[in-house]
């Protein structure tokens, strides 16, 4: 599946293909993204990432997750994917990523809104969450802008360098989701 952001940028489905690149783009970033994201340390080679694309095929063919590689003129800049889909409440998360280069330029937002036409008009869902760290202001700023309800901050909810974060935790319901 293939979903165009604009000229330039579209999400493309998961693809243990796309492991080589996309495991170069996290070594290139390592510092960058090891600040707020837990997994970076482990992800130590190109079979590494293979693993886990291949997991994450797998979620999506039980129907609990579906990830995107964020391709910007032809590479992969970043990942996004509805994650912890639960069916029988109708809710999931976003998750996102980005390489430090391409932040700033809208990337995430236009693809957050991509996800949340398919989590609501294709899988049917009721409620979309997203957790930031409370000390990523880019991340943090995605769901503000985009209309999220902000519910509170999980104290101590994701272990990053051997700290705990506080995550912020922010809601859109179908009902207050504006499409564009």
């Amino acid at each position: 599946m293939i979903i165009p952001l604009n000229e330039n940028t579209a999400l493309i489905f998961n693809e243990v293909s796309h492991a080589a690149e996309l495991f170069a783009l996290v070594d290139s970033n390592r510092a960058h993204l090891s600040r707020y994201l837990p997994w970076v340390p482990h992800m130590l080679s190109v079979t590494d990432m293979e693993r886990y694309l291949l997991n994450c095929e797998k979620l999506n063919r039980e129907g609990l997750d579906t990830s995107f590689n964020i391709f910007h003129q032809g590479r992969i800049v970043g990942r996004i994917g509805l994650s912890y889909i639960n069916k029988a409440n109708k809710t999931a998360n976003i998750g996102y990523w980005l390489a430090e280069k391409a932040q700033g330029g809208g990337l995430i937002s236009s693809a957050v809104k991509k996800l949340l036409v398919l989590a609501y008009e294709e899988l049917k869902l009721n409620r979309v969450e997203i957790k930031a760290a409370t000390i990523n202001q880019r991340s943090k700023a995605i769901p503000e802008k985009l209309g999220f309800h902000f519910e509170g901050i999980l104290r101590q909810a994701e272990w990053v360098n051997n700290e705990p974060l506080d995550l912020m935790l922010y809601s859109l319901l179908r009902s207050e989701w504006a499409k564009e």
